[in-house]
Order: structure tokens, then C-alpha cells, then sequence
């Protein structure tokens, strides 16, 4: 009898202690997935920003941070997966460093999802101010659109289509603003308005680039009326002089 209780006390303990020991990854299974997206991770917050900023459009740039040179291309916004950008080869001459990018289709069906490919080279050196960076489709050396100027490496406050807004300042009755555009005639057109939309002061400034690369603008200390409550900045059509893509920002 005693030898029965002392074999079935061990039968328990070895129950409660194999419930004991399957808790903990029971408990792991249910913790959901870190999604980790591989493209970008691991990259400075610059880099990081750069991508997320412009992956709807085809477009490329040009980091330094750290000593390094980080070469960007955006493949755009497309319909499906299966879409790969990369970045072939790297070739520097006295004043030029080209940039090579194999833009890969989908070999067959694909899902049906909106997909942004991306690329990243990292060189382990800075380049010189005054050498050109380019960069072409290795297939055709058709070249690729670029960011001309400072690069958008924070998140846009503002944008539309082709005006994204970077910084902006108010300070003592002036506004200063940093950010890039999209524009033919490399021009961007601003005005302040008050609060029954009616246009207070207006003018106009430079991009560094025109379409179809982007280019940096900025406005600085531009004076504004005490009773203008909105910022508007667009481009104008060139067919019937009517402002695009207006990006509209309260004061």
C-alpha cells in the first residue's frame, strides 16, 4: 500500500513539474511577431526618414552621416509585389561618381499589394563637395530623377503631390521655410491669408533643381501681417496660370 501512495505521489510531481516547464513557451507563442523590415533597418534616422519620405515616388539621393556616404534609390510606389531595386556598381572618375541601379519587374503573377522597393549603398567615405553624383537605370543609363540640395532626412510636416515641407520657423512676425518641390520652371509660389481667405501678402522663391529632379527651396524671414493666419505654398499651371497643388498651413 505505501509503495502504491509513494508511486503515484511521484506520477504527480512529475505532472505538475511538465505543466511547469511547457508554461513559459506557451506564454513566448502568444507574444506577437516583431516585424522587421529589412531594407531599412539598422540605418541612421536619416536614412530611415529618407525612404519613408519619398517611397511613393522614383527617385534617388545622397546621405553623409558618420564618415559614410549612403546612396539612396526609391523604386516608387507600384501595384504589386516582386518589384527589386538594387544597385549594381559604383564607378567614380575625377568629377563624376555614377550610380548604377538594376530595376527588376515581376518574372510572373504577383500579389496583389502596393509595394515600395528600395536600394541603399553605403560607401565607408565621404565624397568631395564639387563631385557630381548620378544616377541611371544599368539597363538603358536612362537617369534616374535626384534631390537636388538638402535632403529630407526628418518627416515632412506639410506636402502635397510635389511640395513637401521640411522645417518651418516662426519667430518675431518672420517665417522661414525648408523643403523640396517638384516644379517645372523651378519656381514655388507662396501667399498669407487671413482668416476670411483673403490673400495679405504674396512672392515667390527658387528651387535648386527643376523637374524632373526635386529641388530645394527656401523662404527666409519672410514678413507676414499680424492678421494672416495661413501659409499657402503651390506651383501654377503653366496653361491657365491657376495655383497646384496648394499645401495650406495655419500660423
Amino acid at each position: 500500500m505505501r509503495m502504491r501512495f509513494v508511486l503515484l505521489l511521484l506520477i504527480g510531481i512529475m505532472l505538475v513539474a511538465g505543466c511547469q516547464a511547457s508554461s513559459k513557451p506557451l506564454d513566448q507563442a502568444r507574444k506577437p511577431d516583431q516585424a522587421v523590415e529589412p531594407t531599412d533597418s539598422g540605418y541612421p534616422a536619416e536614412v530611415r526618414n529618407w525612404l519613408s519620405n519619398m517611397k511613393p515616388y522614383l527617385v534617388a539621393g545622397v546621405i553623409e552621416r558618420g564618415g559614410k556616404t549612403y546612396l539612396l534609390v526609391s523604386g516608387g510606389e507600384q501595384r504589386t509585389a516582386g518589384y527589386e531595386v538594387k544597385i549594381s556598381d559604383v564607378t567614380e572618375s575625377d568629377d563624376q561618381l555614377t550610380v548604377y541601379v538594376d530595376m527588376t519587374n515581376p518574372g510572373g503573377p504577383a500579389a496583389q499589394v502596393l509595394s515600395y522597393p528600395n536600394a541603399v549603398y553605403v560607401m565607408d567615405r565621404s565624397i568631395d563637395d564639387d563631385k557630381k553624383v548620378v544616377f541611371v537605370k544599368a539597363a538603358d543609363q536612362e537617369r534616374i530623377p535626384q534631390i537636388v540640395g538638402h535632403q529630407p532626412t526628418v518627416p515632412f510636416m506639410e506636402g502635397s503631390h510635389t511640395i513637401k515641407i521640411m522645417e518651418m520657423e516662426l519667430d518675431d512676425g518672420e517665417i522661414e521655410v525648408e523643403g523640396i518641390a517638384l516644379v517645372d520652371d523651378g519656381t514655388v509660389h507662396y501667399r498669407l491669408t487671413n482668416a476670411s481667405g483673403n490673400v495679405m501678402s504674396s512672392g515667390r522663391t527658387s528651387t535648386e533643381a527643376q523637374a524632373p529632379d526635386w529641388g530645394c527651396f527656401e523662404l527666409d524671414d519672410v514678413e507676414f501681417p499680424a492678421d494672416a493666419t495661413h501659409l499657402e505654398l503651390y506651383r501654377i499651371d503653366p496653361r491657365d496660370q491657376s495655383p497646384q497643388d496648394v499645401v495650406r498651413v495655419p500660423l
